[in-house]
């Protein structure tokens, strides 16, 4: 029986199993010993109904043809082949013989068994995979067959370049290994349905599934069944898989901002991100206000080649550091501006003194877990110093090499460096590196190198700051004079309240400026506090409270409820977890998070991690927080498409590694 596609848009795929197999010896007869025949495959007519389903809700148009003679099989994969299908599914017995053994044989050679026991060229997997090579549209096939993986293994495709390949296979055995019970396509089945669910938790920047992220989820479902068949599949290039397009991703948004958003190179897209790029994309206008006066300062210096060779930015978690300089790089990074150009007009509006001009030697490392080896592979390419005609493409400097390439360059090229304390062994890169940069001098007398550094107060770091200083270039943000402060931070809340749904109605304006008012105050009013915990991060999450709390009625009471910012990042954190309804939980995947390095952890570790902290929280459960507490986390791509997360600030990364559990009893 055969049902055919609707014909619709939607990507069509073949879908043929054979369970029933027709006896050579006549009804009448006996079978003599030894006769050939082929044991019927009762799992089959319950893999179909399923695996149809399955492809159906990733879009897929599916023919299904069930228990097909040997003629139908060739009729079915030649419509497919015709048509353009994206995928062919087949299960039934394989074989890698013909019968009498009238033909030569091969390591390749694989047949399909049809339902009347027919194998022929009809049948020939390997023969199909050759023949969609030469198709227009890239075709998968998903073999549950014995010795499937034969198909994966054609001599004739292994040698195809990888730009050039159009075929691919997943296999369920190697090509000597049998395959049992249908299992290999009931893992097809599970992590089809896994897609269809949650995209195997594939970040919303791509379209499809990637390749590396689908076949190890297939064998680890073939694992927890019991079985110990080793699936097999063609070999796909890094650079090719994103866009493989059999898998369909449902988390996919369709914003080709974020598409060009991706294509930054990492260290310099820690910079957007922790700016909050993506909360620029949807608004732009509610994020990143006040430090007016230090971007009026430093945009000139990145602009300036004649200025001096070093300025330190530093000050208390959350006071500002990196947003400072990661509003000075989308502002001033030409792969940036490209990418988000509506992130500069946004700065532009707000600071247009405080806006660096683009550069195309402005370049940019967010130290965030890395070495020396990743600065200086960035930096090589940042500044276009790879294309040297007596050095391998891509082969980064030494430390040495890149000083003395720097000294033949027309000006000091600007480097804005966040985030030391947060590299990996950030002592070496500041000795071997940083002090470097700044201290070895061109031909001109000026240094190789214009240098921003942001950095916490670690006495670590004491020779860099000490040299800032002596320069009269260290920006400590928790010195800026508290009436400056106070107003900066009044500016950053009130804008913020005007977006807020219960604060942003006209008759709600004396409430919100009373309210941004005391709040400002609050937290400037006490020098110690300020140095311990920046204001800006403190006011960031008692905004988010505000969510929970009632909006005051009038002016006294916005005054008062302002007056009661906690002054701390604990106090504030767990202030707003305690307004959650699911706080406890909230904080058991948060505290998983914490311990995240680079650009952040997989669901599957936050699922593996979490319950240490509260009992009983599942996979499923995870996604679910990780949606409800993505105010408190950032993301990132891994090379097998997956999202990645970690917390947006290290402060509070440093205070649930020491605080995981929750003070009260789980819920």
């Amino acid at each position: 029986m055969v049902s055919e596609g609707s014909g619709d848009e939607r990507p069509s795929m073949l879908l043929m199993g054979v369970g029933k197999f027709a006896s050579s010896v006549p009804e009448d007869e006996e079978p003599p010993p030894l006769a050939d025949g082929w044991d019927d495959l009762p799992f089959v007519d319950e893999l179909m109904p399923r695996l149809k389903q399955a492809y159906e809700r990733l879009s897929y148009a599916v023919t299904d043809v069930r228990d097909p003679n040997l003629e139908a099989v060739g009729r079915g994969w030649r419509h497919a082949r015709r048509e353009n299908f994206g995928i062919v599914h087949v299960i039934s017995h394989g074989t890698t013989r013909l019968p009498h053994e009238r033909r030569f044989q091969s390591q390749e050679q694989l047949f399909m068994v049809a339902s009347d026991g027919g194998v022929g060229a009809d049948s020939a997997v390997d023969l199909w995979a050759r023949d969609a090579q030469l198709q227009p549209e890239p075709m998968l096939l998903v073999v549950d067959l014995c010795r499937a993986g034969r198909a994966a293994r054609v001599a004739q495709l292994a040698v195809v370049p990888d730009d050039e390949l159009n075929v691919w296979v997943i296999a369920a055995s190697s090509p000597y290994s049998d395959a049992y019970d249908g299992a290999f396509s009931a893992a097809v089945a599970d992590v089809l349905e896994q897609i269809a669910a949650n995209g195997l938790d594939t970040d919303p920047s791509l379209r499809y599934v990637q390749w590396d992220r689908v076949v190890p989820a297939i064998q680890r479902s073939l694992g927890r069944s019991g079985s110990r068949q080793q699936i097999h599949s063609t070999k796909v290039d890094l650079a090719r898989e994103r866009w493989l397009p059999f898998f369909p991703n449902p988390r996919w948004v369709d914003d080709p901002r974020r598409e060009r958003f991706r294509t930054i190179t990492p260290p310099v897209r820690e910079f957007v991100a922790d700016l909050g790029a993506e909360h620029f994309m949807d608004r732009v206008g509610s994020h990143f206000v006040g430090r007016a006066g230090q971007l009026a300062q430093l945009a000139p210096w990145v602009d300036d080649p004649a200025t001096g060779g070093l300025t330190v930015v530093t000050g208390a978690p959350g006071c500002g550091k990196s947003a400072l300089l990661g509003a000075l790089v989308c502002a001033g990074h030409e792969e940036v501006v490209r990418a988000a150009p509506e992130i500069r007009r946004y700065l532009a509006a707000q600071h247009p003194e405080g806006v660096p001009s683009p550069n195309p030697s402005l370049a940019a490392i967010h130290a965030r877990s890395r070495d020396l080896d990743a600065v200086l592979t960035s930096l090589t390419y940042q500044w276009r110093l790879s294309d040297d005609q007596h050095r391998g493409h891509g082969e980064p400097y030494t430390v040495a090499e890149l000083l003395t390439r720097l000294q033949t360059l027309p000006t000091p090229p600007p480097l804005i460096f966040d985030a030391l304390d947060e590299a990996d062994v950030p002592a070496d890169l500041m000795r071997q590196l940083l002090i470097p940069l700044v201290t070895t001098l061109r031909p001109d007398g000026l240094p190789v190198c214009r240098l921003i550094v942001g950095t916490r107060r670690w006495p670590l770091f004491r020779p860099l700051l000490e040299l800032a200083s002596a320069q009269g270039c260290l920006l400590d943000l928790d010195d800026v004079p508290d009436d400056e402060l106070r107003r900066d931070l009044e500016t950053h809340l009130s804008r913020h309240l005007a977006e807020h749904p219960a604060y942003r109605r006209p008759d709600q304006r004396p409430v919100r400026s009373a309210l941004a008012g005391s709040i400002a105050a609050a937290l400037t009013q006490n020098p110690q506090t300020v140095r311990e915990w920046g204001p800006f991060l403190v006011a960031r999450i008692y905004c988010r409270a505000l969510d929970s709390l009632e909006a005051p009625v009038d002016s006294e009471s916005a005054a008062l409820l302002g007056a009661d910012v906690p002054l701390s990042l604990p106090d504030v954190f767990e202030l707003d977890l305690g307004l959650q309804t699911n706080g406890s939980r909230l904080r058991a995947v948060l505290a998983a998070v914490a311990w995240a390095k680079g650009e952040g952890f997989p669901t599957e570790a936050i699922a593996a991690v979490a319950p240490e902290f509260h009992p009983e929280i599942g996979e499923d459960d995870v996604r679910q927080l990780l949606d409800a507490a993505r105010f408190y986390l950032r993301t990132g791509v891994e090379n097998d498409g997956s999202t990645l997360y970690r917390l947006f600030h290290q402060g509070l990364a440093d205070y649930l590694k020491a605080n995981p559990y929750a003070i009260a009893s789980p819920e």
